[in-house]
């Protein structure tokens, strides 16, 4: 017998529905937490980092997420750090035991005393767990890095119709379990409502010149010296970013809606006010191509006589393109 539902069937809306995460968060420090909040991610860190931003002046990220630390856990300190970034979503720990559970409520009822629009998770590391944590409370799905992950010693059913956060693991390996938490059932089964996801395994690869795009890990990056590691994060958000829309697990409302990269037109040669090459002053139209042409963060649109003057100057200079790759224009050879 098939599963398949119709699209246009109630059950397929109230599957879609439960699919979409109201945030996809990120966890990392500044400048990268702001090229994320930029691109609709929720920022996120762990209470005993913070976005370490004290170098940049007048940069205030909002703390959409905070984590706790979960190898060294302090549930008091943690509510103290709470109540200190007043974040929207909160990991307030895990619950090894069922005895565990009592003291995490109540650290929630506190919590949500003074904020009751609060998203509180509790991550559960043995099923017994699981049916201790109130309905209304998110349940956090550990897929990632973590010494217990969930489908070590659960079931998709004993996740159905609960709220559930899935912790880390690539997108591929969090598509897998929200089908496996939502899709139907010969028993009717209500699917899992996702309310959220994050993952942090962007900048591992970056620091090694890797990007992760809808097909995987690519190291085209390694021997390209123009692509930092905050512009191979960045690339990576992007393509983090198009995975989950084209899966329907995006938001439809993020912390900062920024779509300057469906948006954005690609600067050409038409828009150079000078002919003048920016790095060394030749006329860009008497070399054999038309110029090379880059639109920075500052503002500024610059045109070059050749790449290597482009890359000099970018680099020189430390700007970055306003939209990555979109930004500049290379002429055909």
């Amino acid at each position: 017998m098939s599963l398949d539902i119709s699209p246009s069937s109630g059950t397929a809306h109230e599957i879609a529905a439960a699919r979409q995460a109201a945030s996809v968060a990120f966890l990392h420090r500044a400048p990268f937490a702001l090229d994320a909040y930029k691109l609709g991610f929720l920022p996120e860190f762990r209470e005993d980092c913070g976005y370490q931003q004290t170098k940049y002046q007048d940069l205030d990220i909002p703390v959409g997420m905070l984590d706790n630390d979960f190898r060294n856990p302090d549930l008091d300190r943690y509510v103290a750090r709470f109540f200190e970034h007043e974040p929207q979503v909160g990991v307030i720990g895990d619950a090894y035991e069922v005895n565990d559970v009592d003291e995490y409520v109540a650290a929630v009822c506190e919590i949500q005393a003074s904020y009751p629009d609060a998203e509180l998770v509790i991550v559960p590391k043995c099923r017994g767990v699981i049916d201790m944590i109130p309905d209304d409370l998110v349940l956090g799905y550990s897929r990632g890095y973590a010494d217990r992950l969930a489908h070590e010693f659960s079931e998709p059913t004993d996740w159905r119709g609960r709220r559930v956060h899935i912790l880390g693991g690539s997108p591929p390996k969090q598509h897998d379990v929200i089908q496996q938490l939502t899709r139907p059932t010969l028993t009717g089964d209500s699917p899992a409502n996702i309310v959220g996801l994050d993952w942090n395994g962007l900048h591992r690869g970056a620091q090694f010149g890797e990007f992760w795009t809808t097909n995987g890990w690519d190291d085209s990056g390694r021997d390209a010296d123009h692509a930092t590691v905050r512009k191979t994060v960045r690339h990576s958000l992007a393509c983090l970013k198009a995975f989950w829309q084209s899966h329907g697990g995006w938001p439809d409302s993020t912390p900062h809606d920024d779509t300057h990269e469906v948006e954005y037109e690609d600067p050409s040669p038409t828009d150079l006010d000078s002919a003048a090459c920016t790095d060394c002053g030749a006329n860009v139209w008497t070399t054999r191509c038309a110029p090379f042409v880059a639109e920075y963060d500052t503002g500024a649109l610059c045109g070059y006589c050749s790449y290597e003057c482009y890359f000099s100057h970018r680099h020189r200079n430390n700007l970055e393109e306003i939209a990555g790759e979109q930004s500049v224009y290379f002429p055909p050879r």
